[in-house]
Order: C-alpha cells, then sequence, then structure tokens
C-alpha cells in the first residue's frame, strides 16, 4: 500500500484531539492538543527522518509551546509531565493512525 499523506494528515487532524484528550493524564496537555497535532503532520512530512526523529521534532515543538504558555500566564504546566504526557499521547495517535490507514513507511513518527 502506498503511503498517502494527505489521508494521513486528514486522520491525524480527525483522530489526534480525540485521542490526546483521551490518553492518562491528558487533562495535562489539553491546551497544547492543537499544537501537538499540528506538529505531528509537520514530523510527518520531514523527508528521510526516523520515527523517533519526528517524534523528537513533535516534542521539541510541545516543549516550546509549554514555555510560551507559561511565559505568557496562560497555564501553569510542568515541562516534564507534559513531555511524558504528550509522548504517549503522540504514539497512540499514531497506533491509531495505524489501524486505519494501514502500515505507515518505517520513518513515521513513532515511539
Amino acid at each position: 500500500m502506498k503511503f498517502n499523506l494527505h489521508k494521513f494528515v486528514s486522520l491525524v487532524n480527525v483522530l489526534a484531539p480525540v485521542v490526546l484528550a483521551s490518553v492518562p493524564h491528558g487533562d495535562k496537555i489539553a491546551p497544547l492538543i492543537p499544537t501537538i497535532t499540528s506538529a505531528i503532520n509537520e514530523a510527518e512530512q520531514i523527508k528521510g527522518a526516523s520515527g523517533a526523529e519526528k517524534k523528537a521534532h513533535v516534542l521539541s515543538i510541545v516543549q516550546a509551546g509549554v514555555a510560551t504558555a507559561n511565559a505568557a500566564g496562560h497555564a501553569h504546566l510542568d515541562p516534564v509531565e507534559v513531555n511524558e504526557v504528550a509522548s504517549h499521547g503522540i504514539d497512540a495517535v499514531i497506533g491509531t493512525v495505524h489501524l486505519v490507514h494501514g502500515p505507515l513507511p518505517s520513518s513515521a513518527p513513532q515511539g
């Protein structure tokens, strides 16, 4: 099966908000769910990157979001806790997309 980026992005846009909010302690990442969703889609477009590299890219964007939210006073997010929950959430999103979309290329952002 040929990888279809458009289908992947569409699935992430639909599934990620639900899955990320539903993972254990998903409330800890709730303010960052749109950021995580966008970052997953962005990471998938990094040509030649491994799944681990793509996940690291997403998590670096998450940490930037934590720093921004905390600096702006919109929230007080624990960077370590958010990183852990987001990491599990990313894995759950990719696993769910994998179930619906079918096998992803080996370079997909998997944990």
